[in-house]
């Protein structure tokens, strides 16, 4: 695998990976953004797991501080399921479902509530785990969960699941195999990650456009 990564990128003494480690506080930056992006309903395409382990990978032996990258992959995470409580409290499922129909479909939402009944509250944490699945926290804000009890499992759900896949990559990236060919992988993750943010707001505009040619739907009473 990784000699066809090294095969795919043959002239990288100035790696894409290289370049956008040059800028510093934007690392930080971007990671904020892509794990808020990748935690909401709408960010099931995003492989946040993925970039997670990337991300803590990438601070051996660069001047990268794995703290900072901590702060800043929690805050986008804890803003992520914010913006979904808030969305499900303030719209509900019915006018969600009619602005992201290929989400929030009755096999995710079952799913979901499954989780929930399963795991109560904590399914918060189990959910940051599990691609496409950042449903549970848009459903207590549907379900209008009290909001101090959800805000704080919401926090330590992002402290975990950083934590985990953060401190995974920082001892995968400090093996040799890894190491050597860092840049590489790192490189072919950034396109695919583009190429993910990008889908998101290809499927955004559709269903905008869609919602705006049949009539902006009304608030729940």
């Amino acid at each position: 695998m990784f000699p066809l990564i090294a095969f795919l990128f043959p002239l990288t003494s100035l790696s894409i990976s290289n370049l956008i480690l040059q800028y510093g506080i934007w690392v930080y930056v971007l990671t904020f953004v892509i794990i808020l992006l990748s935690s909401t309903v709408v960010g099931g395409t995003i492989p946040d797991n993925t970039f997670l382990i990337l991300a803590g990978a990438v601070t051996n032996g660069t001047s990268l501080s794995m703290t900072w990258l901590f702060v800043a992959a929690v805050g986008g995470g804890f803003v992520g399921y914010e913006i979904n409580y808030w969305s499900g409290e303030r719209f509900g499922l019915p006018i969600s479902r009619k602005i992201f129909p290929a989400v929030l479909h009755d096999k995710n939402v079952k799913k979901a509530l499954d989780m929930m009944n399963r795991f109560g509250i904590s399914a918060l944490i189990f959910s940051r785990f599990m691609p496409d699945l950042n449903l549970p926290s848009f459903l207590d804000g549907v379900n209008a969960m009290d909001y101090r009890r959800y805000v704080v499992f919401n926090l330590a759900s992002a402290v975990v699941w950083c934590g985990i896949l953060l401190m995974l990559g920082y001892y995968i990236g400090s093996l040799p195999i890894i190491n050597a060919y860092l840049d590489y992988v790192t490189d072919l993750f950034i396109v695919m990650l583009v190429a993910g943010i990008i889908f998101i707001i290809v499927i955004a505009a559709r269903n905008y456009m869609k919602r705006k040619s049949s009539g902006s739907p009304q608030l729940k009473e």
